[in-house]
């Protein structure tokens, strides 16, 4: 019996005395700088696209006059969305594949400080087709964070041009973004439609930088972006990822780059290979890009307030 309670007596204490172990978290694994490095002189051109003179032309709207981001509808092909650079109100502009005006539409709720990039994909709806809207300009690196607004696109089946139109502030998200590294000058966003990532691409850096930011984004809070890759060029000024996501763009003030994505492949592993160039007329200032809902081709458009008036260029893959 005295045996018995000595043995009850150490099990006890030891129990007592054992530690209790917190459980661990799962570590964040984020992916590894890389600093890219191929050459980029003397790169082919594409001869899977050439330009389409059935579609584009001289913009109609006389309010869009530094137009610094495009888009293409995804309820309605004949329709590209812009905006206006720096200096102008919080207004999307809805235009025509022939260069039409469609309708101008107030983003209630939104600031513009400097509205420098947009794309459309996917977000946290399935089903839903979002327009994001890049307020990442920032010429003297001075600002503590960047903002990127995301709303379901319009749908227009027709001109919309009798008066402004609106999108109610009910269904504009606030995203606000640091870099990890210092202020930064941008005008590159993209949109990854396999992972939901945004990708912002700088602009005057000695080599442009590219950022993520991570789905599911913070809405009304301040996040920080994870810095990928060095790519070995500058002056990023477009860019946009197709909506098969087997396509990647990126420009700069007279070429641009293509690179095309294997499925499962992430979109730094894809900027890895050396990309070749996308046909391109010049334009002054041109400074946005996108592609076409059917992946089958882009249009570009200059920032340059005319005259002349600015043209949008359509340019289509070759059967």
């Amino acid at each position: 019996m005295k045996l018995y309670c000595s043995v009850l007596l150490f099990v006890f204490i030891s129990l007592s005395c054992k530690k209790e172990e917190t459980p661990k978290e799962d570590p964040v694994v984020k992916d590894v700088f890389v600093t890219i490095d191929y050459t980029m002189t003397n790169l082919p051109v594409s001869t899977e696209f050439a330009q389409n003179s059935s579609f584009g032309g001289p913009i109609e709207n006389e309010f869009l006059v530094e137009a610094s981001g495009l888009a293409v509808s995804r309820f309605n092909p004949t329709i590209v969305w812009s905006h206006n650079d720096s200096g102008h109100a919080n207004r999307i502009y809805a235009v025509g594949n022939k260069g039409e005006n469609y309708g101008v539409f107030l983003v209630q709720g939104a600031s513009s400080r400097d509205w420098e990039d947009m794309c459309i994909g996917v977000g946290p709806v399935d089903g839903v087709n979002y327009i994001y809207v890049a307020d990442i300009g920032d010429n003297s690196a001075q600002y503590n964070y960047i903002i990127v607004y995301r709303f379901p696109e319009p749908e227009i089946t027709s001109p919309q041009t009798d008066g402004l139109n609106y999108i109610n502030s009910d269904v504009v998200e606030r995203m606000e973004f640091t870099y990890p590294d210092g202020a930064r000058d941008a005008e590159t966003l993209m949109i990854d439609p396999w992972t939901k990532d945004l990708y912002i691409v700088s602009k005057r850096n000695p080599q442009s930088l590219v950022y993520r930011a991570k789905y599911p984004q913070t809405v009304g809070g301040r996040t920080e972006l994870e810095k990928l890759a060095q790519l070995p060029f500058n002056w990023a000024v477009a860019g946009d990822i197709s909506p098969d996501g087997k396509q990647i763009a990126i420009k700069d003030r007279y070429n641009i780059y293509y690179w095309t994505r294997n499925l499962g492949e992430s979109v730094v592993d894809a900027l890895k290979k050396q990309p070749v160039r996308l046909p391109y007329i010049p334009e002054p200032q041109g400074e946005s890009f996108a592609w076409t809902g059917d992946n089958n081709g882009y249009f570009t458009l200059s920032e340059k307030n005319g005259p002349p008036i600015p043209d949008l260029y359509f340019y289509n893959r070759v059967e």
